[in-house]
């Protein structure tokens, strides 16, 4: 993209007319609905080879042209034209009277480095084809007595309303555009109390919206009619930068933006909400912050970083792609039922962001969405290729769809307004699992799952928590009659499960995990923890700590293999359903046994499935495999070997002919001599047995 420089060259500075009188033209610039009243600057007058409907303006230096009115309609073309090598020139048009309209085709040659459209009227450009080489500046401020030469880089861009009027909403002066094409080689910025968008392709460096100013314009306007600036399917080639110091920023029905979308305004932000069936399409980097209400960024494919920060209120991202990282920030606190938006943060539908995913909230933050009218959970997955880190300061972590990361690191903190307790629990819905290869799960309350009975269904419950904040110390059968339920994981390594032991008056402070694979934990601090991972393993070792560890009855193996436990280990035997208990000192097998009387489950023993065989390892010694039965020794000749099947006896030929023979053990596979007919042998413990005699000589 262009950078064009933008200085007032000498020519632009020297005034060919000082004042021009062009009553002579009247309408007669050849354009039905223009009427130019002056001109002061640069103005050279009408070039003589246009014709009606086709109106060329030559310019040797800058110029202020004052309209009375100035509408180009269909089938008209108006030329803004440098001649004589002029070069860098500002071109300021106002308009007196009723809004403009431009319907037909609109040029500014090369040497034209500004051109400016002012009507406080406002300003609508349908179906235009808009081509200038420069800058274009569009405003509704009235810039009557403003003089062109002193609108440099430093001041032009700073000209803002500072009275909008008070009109309503739907009265705001405003610039459109709809259904028009515009090629601006330079920036393309637009100052209006409101301006909206649809169905236009626009190239520029940087589409600037300013919606400056708005206490000013807006005021005694209901919220809900505060739609600043909107954008309907528009293509835009380049940057685009949104501004509204109060009011909304809005884009529906998709569209491209072949850049970066920076966005900041005082309002709501909606970008693309409703996608009516089209994606919003962004090839850059999307910035947007918002200040204290709902920022939503939805439906949208953004192949840079996506930055979503508001001063408060919600930050909602959902049914995207993202080739970058997502980071969602909300700031503040908001006390429960206040007239304000509560701070949370939702990731919902089904999203995917190739990067990594961090969250950070001053209140709850919701993986997935709900319907609080017809109180139910919405679907979706998350799946993000990097790491997914969530910390809230004063709510709940809470986890209701499918979600796919690396690494998850989840940490949920309590917030006490002098009144209450706020958040700092990690809850799914008992069915939404969590799969990475490592976890890290730190909260000042319950960790796991929350479920309805037969009074309320688990997700009014899940919701209930979620809007007011319920801290959950113990156990979720305290909260509108839901029970406990397992935080569901796909297997992996558990670096860190951190929560207090108990609570303030002396309550158990209490973690339900289920694995559906094998787990490893090996980094804990925490109260009582609960884990299960039916058919599977569960390896305990390495820096955990904890009041007490229940392993679930449906679990395969379970490993505990360093000797400084400082908690106590109980698991139930599925045999009998007897719960045995593991001290911190006792000593724990590895292997699988088949000794049922020590409280393990036999190897013949069928789930009750008829499917799968669990084993549980519990206390007790490990089984030494069965002694190798020896080899008989079918020398005939050979005494009987004694009753030890660990030795073997060879015979001793003794020196002397007429005495017996002697036999001595030899020590059972621990021969180092590998001469079998060698006359001694050295046994493991360095002694030598001999094996045959030799006679010695005479």
């Amino acid at each position: 993209m262009k950078n064009l420089k933008k200085q007032l060259s000498a020519i632009a500075l020297c005034t060919v007319f000082a004042t021009m009188q062009l009553s002579a033209f009247g309408t007669g610039i050849g354009l039905n609905n223009a009427d130019l009243n002056t001109a002061t600057g640069g103005y050279a007058g009408l070039d003589p080879n246009s014709t009606a409907g086709n109106a060329t303006l030559n310019f040797t230096g800058n110029s202020h042209l004052n309209w009375n009115t100035l509408n180009v309609d269909n089938g008209e073309t108006l030329n803004f034209n440098a001649i004589n090598g002029a070069n860098d020139l500002t071109i300021l048009n106002t308009v007196n009277t009723g809004m403009s309209r431009f319907a037909g085709t609109v040029n500014a040659n090369s040497g034209i480095g500004k051109l400016i459209i002012s009507n406080p009227n406002g300003v609508l450009f349908d179906g235009v084809k808009f081509t200038t080489a420069g800058d274009v500046m569009v405003s509704t401020k009235d810039m009557t007595g403003v003089d062109v030469n002193n609108l440099t880089d430093g001041n032009y861009t700073k000209l803002r309303s500072t009275d909008w009027g008070t009109n309503g909403a739907e009265d705001l002066v405003q610039v459109q555009i709809k259904d028009s094409d515009f090629s601006v080689g330079g920036d393309f910025n637009i100052y209006a109390p409101k301006i909206v968008g649809a169905n236009s392709s626009i190239t520029a460096d940087t589409l600037k919206l300013v919606t400056a100013n708005g206490a000013d314009y807006l005021t005694n306007i209901p919220a809900e009619n505060k739609v600043v600036t909107k954008l309907t399917a528009m293509n835009i080639d380049g940057n685009v930068v949104v501004t509204n110091d109060v009011g909304a920023f809005i884009v529906e029905s998709g569209g491209v933006i072949n850049g970066n979308l920076t966005s900041e305004t005082g309002g709501w932000v909606r970008v693309n909400e409703k996608s009516n069936g089209n994606t919003l399409v962004v090839n850059g980097n999307a910035d947007v912050k918002g200040h204290g209400e709902e920022l939503i960024y939805r439906h949208s494919k953004t192949n840079g970083n996506v930055n979503l920060t508001n001063d408060g209120g919600f930050v909602d991202i959902g049914n995207a792609t993202v080739n970058g990282n997502v980071n969602l920030t909300t700031k503040n606190f908001e006390p429960i039922h206040s007239n304000r938006f509560n701070h949370y943060v939702h990731v919902l539908g089904d999203t995917n962001i190739s990067g990594d995913l961090n969250i950070e909230s001053s209140q709850n933050i919701h993986i997935g969405n709900y319907d609080i009218n017809t109180e139910k959970l919405l679907p979706g997955s998350l799946t993000v290729d990097g790491d997914i880190n969530a910390h809230t300061t004063a709510g709940h972590i809470t986890t209701t769809i499918n979600t796919t990361a690396k690494n998850i690191n989840y940490n949920a903190e309590k917030y006490n307004d002098g009144t209450r307790d706020y958040g700092g629990n990690i809850l799914t819905d008992g069915k939404a699992v969590l799969t990475a290869d490592k976890y890290q799960f730190e909260a000042d309350g319950y960790i796991g799952g929350i479920k309805g009975d037969g009074n309320v269904t688990t997700d009014k419950v899940i919701i209930g928590v979620m809007e007011n904040y319920t801290h959950i110390p113990r156990t979720a059968d305290q909260v509108n009659g839901g029970e406990h339920d397992y935080l569901v994981i796909n297997g992996g390594t558990i670096t860190k499960l951190e929560t207090p032991k108990t609570t303030p008056n002396g309550k158990d402070v209490l973690t339900y995990i289920q694995s559906n694979n094998d787990l490893l934990v090996n980094g804990a601090n925490a109260g009582v923890i609960n884990l299960v991972a039916p058919d599977k393993k569960i390896t305990v070792t390495g820096d955990v700590h904890a009041k007490e560890i229940n392993v679930g009855g449906r679990t395969g193996t379970l490993q505990l293999d360093f000797p400084n436990r400082d908690f106590t280990t109980n698991y139930t035997n599925i045999k009998d359903g007897v719960v045995k208990t593991i001290a911190p000192t006792d000593e724990i097998t590895y292997e699988l046994t088949n000794e049922p009387t020590n409280g393990y489950n036999s190897p013949d023993f069928q789930q009750t499935d008829g499917t799968n065989t669990t084993y549980l390892v519990g206390p007790g010694a490990p089984i030494p495999p069965n002694p190798p039965t020896p080899t008989p020794d079918t020398d005939t000749n050979q005494p009987t070997p004694p009753s030890d099947d660990n030795v073997r006896v060879n015979n001793i030929i003794p020196e002397d002919p007429t005495a017996p023979m002697a036999s001595t053990p030899i020590a059972y596979a621990a021969d180092l001599d590998d001469d079998e007919d060698a006359p001694c042998r050295k046994n493991v413990d360095g002694s030598v047995t001999v094996v045959r005699a030799i006679p010695m000589a005479n």
